[in-house]
């Protein structure tokens, strides 16, 4: 259930974060950066496990969806959501979500306001699901093949995270030590070449080198997991990683005249493409007539005014 009060000041705890409503829920001012959010959550065992720049506020990390490959293991953004307060272009509060699972009652905009990019609406606050913060990370390399990764995941050694690139794939398994020394013993035997033992930071740093692109433009292409390697392969991508799991690729830098061939090669093969600018907070993607007027008419609810983040196609 969500509701508009135009005279309600929303409540932001003081530092930006409470944890009033339970033990592994966390409310933050949006404008509190990830690397705040995580050394807060840190002291209390816990932590946020979500990919994105640990510079970037919460409520930027939202608007742009920034979720990456460890949602095989925790979720994504429209998972760890629970609630959020926004302004809309009138500058209503609008309150939507709460502090459990089951919060919502008709159209749940909590999710809506997931990869908006700040065009329907302006983030103050957002509850969130926690996690017990791991103690031991593991990375396991294994040769360059998808169809690894989809015998992995219904058996006892599924990873939270998996990035396949044209030398390895890489599986990243994060928990306590009794996990670290069960996956330790056995991995080798499922085919990993080695399996190293290193600490949350390393992996959270080690993943975010690897999935982010900060070459501009960056091309983001979703396509079938299976399909990944025939994709890389007739789009003749050089610099290129992908989410082995959920079937994102990522590229950068490509050049303009080479966009519309690869967003053929991708639509050919049941795919959609982003392209991105992260500097300009600027992304364009293909839609077609129908969803064009559908996001206008939404535009026209949220902010009739336009004095939100304009549209893409009228950047």
């Amino acid at each position: 259930m969500s509701e508009s009060r135009p005279d309600y000041t929303p409540f932001v705890p003081p530092g930006g974060i409470d944890h009033r409503y339970a033990d592994m829920t966390a409310f933050f001012a949006a404008a509190v950066t990830l690397k705040q959010a995580q050394a807060t959550l840190g002291e209390r065992d816990q932590w946020l496990p979500i990919d994105g720049d640990e510079e970037l506020t919460l409520g930027q990390l939202v608007e742009q969806n920034s979720t990456g490959p460890l949602r095989l293991g925790y979720g994504a953004w429209r998972d760890l959501l629970l609630g959020a307060q926004f302004h809309d272009g009138t500058g209503k509060l609008i309150t939507a979500g709460g502090q459990t699972m089951k919060n919502v009652a008709g159209y749940d905009l909590t999710k809506f306001m997931v990869g908006q990019g700040g065009i329907f609406g302006k983030l103050v606050t957002v509850t969130t699901r926690t996690y017990r913060r791991p103690a031991v990370a593991l990375l396991a390399r294994f040769p360059a093949r998808q169809s690894t990764v989809n015998a992995l995941l219904p058996t006892d050694h599924r990873p939270q995270w998996a990035l396949l690139t044209k030398d390895t794939l890489l599986c990243g398994y994060l928990g306590d030590e009794r996990f670290a020394t069960f996956q330790e013993a056995r991995l080798k035997s499922v085919g990993a070449r080695d399996v190293t033992r290193r600490s949350l930071r390393d992996d959270i740093e080690h993943r975010a080198n690897l999935w982010s692109r900060n070459e501009e433009p960056v091309v983001r292409v979703s396509v079938p997991p299976m399909r990944i390697e025939e994709f890389v392969r007739l789009a003749t991508l050089t610099d290129w990683v992908a989410d082995a799991a959920f079937g994102i690729v990522l590229s950068s830098p490509v050049p303009a005249e080479s966009v519309d061939a690869i967003r053929n090669t991708a639509t050919a093969l049941g795919g959609t493409l982003t392209v991105s600018y992260p500097r300009q907070s600027r992304f364009e993607f293909s839609t077609s007539d129908v969803q064009r007027r559908m996001i206008e008419r939404l535009k026209g609810a949220f902010d009739p005014d336009n004095r939100l983040a304009p549209l893409p196609w009228r950047s």
